[in-house]
């Protein structure tokens, strides 16, 4: 089997595609920094480049090779990725039950929003970005709005 270098405006691209999927990986690390999340900006970054980075691997073979299945290098990182998601779930000692589950979900996406940049789709992947951090940011305020809600409801009763 010969090994040759890919092309160099190839390998560029892919740096390229590496860098807007980390930074798109931070939008979402800095939500979960800035909500005192453990998995934060650095573990977000990281797990979207490199998605991004074995997603592109893979389409760069594809391409140059005629052959192989870029899907296949997908697989391993969602299945590595789901490892680091259980690790962060069940090492938590701050509270009874399971605790975690959205950084673990953040990281999965995150590795998906890599994904996508690293195979040549970085507006699926700034389109989901935008999504999670909407989501995390609008759901956290709806929930401490109807939380409030509540709470207020037990303090009213019998001032009627």
């Amino acid at each position: 089997m010969k090994f040759s270098t890919f092309p160099i405006t190839d390998q560029v691209w892919l740096v390229l595609r590496v860098g807007v999927a980390a930074v798109l990986g931070g939008l979402v690390g800095w939500e979960r920094d800035r909500a005192g999340k453990t998995a934060g900006l650095r573990t977000h970054m990281l797990v979207a480049a490199s998605a991004a980075l074995a997603g592109g691997l893979g389409a760069l073979v594809l391409h140059e090779s005629n052959g192989g299945d870029p899907t296949r290098m997908m697989h391993a990182v969602f299945t590595g990725i789901g490892f680091i998601g259980g690790g962060m779930i069940f090492t938590q000692k701050r509270a009874p039950g399971p605790f975690g589950i959205t950084s673990a979900a953040t990281v999965l996406i995150v590795a998906g929003i890599g994904a996508a940049c690293g195979l040549g789709a970085p507006l699926v992947g700034l389109a989901v970005a935008a999504l999670t951090v909407v989501t995390l940011i609008g759901v956290r305020y709806a929930e401490g709005a109807i939380r409030g809600r509540f709470a207020g409801d037990a303090d009213d009763e019998g001032d009627d």
